[in-house]
């Protein structure tokens, strides 16, 4: 498996998973630079998780679907998405690439916003792996758009646990 950061816009990142042949694409912001990226390297897209609804992680999410028809879009239960989605709710469990997600609401950023973890590190070189979107960065947190201080507290407590 390869975990691949694709850059969009000025400040984010689409994160790529891959096996070689099937990716996973994580908030596909901008639909450009997906598509480089997986034309580039012969991969077909398998599945996309969503982890809210802003523009910026959501506004390449039809024209990718557009081009890979069979591949599956998780997202947010609880969010209006572009497209229809697989409702992910805190405690699901979702399979994608052979890995295991464990779906984790964390809200604050907006109100349904979703995290997925798995920790099948074996298959990752060793590490588990989280999709945060925007309740997380290295150097602290996300804006509150929708939520409460006292909710994004107890979203970045559930990711620490």
């Amino acid at each position: 498996m390869t975990l691949h950061p694709v850059e969009a816009f000025s400040d984010n990142y689409i994160w790529v998973l891959d096996d070689g042949q099937r990716a996973l694409v994580v908030d596909p912001g901008d639909a450009a630079p997906v598509r480089a990226y997986l034309a580039a390297r012969s991969l077909r897209l398998d599945t996309l998780l969503i982890t809210h609804h802003h523009p910026d992680h959501v506004g390449g999410v039809a024209a990718l679907l557009a081009d890979a028809p069979d591949a599956r879009c998780i997202g947010p239960a609880t969010e209006a998405m572009p497209v229809t989605v697989q409702p992910a709710r805190g405690g699901d469990t979702v399979q994608a690439l052979g890995l295991c997600f464990q779906v984790i609401d964390v809200p604050g950023h907006t109100a349904g916003h979703v995290a997925y973890y798995s920790p099948d590190g074996p298959a990752l070189g060793g590490a588990p792996v989280l999709f945060c979107g925007d309740t997380l960065f290295s150097g602290g947190c996300g804006r509150l758009f929708e939520g409460t201080p006292a909710q994004m507290l107890d979203s970045l407590d559930r990711l620490a646990a």
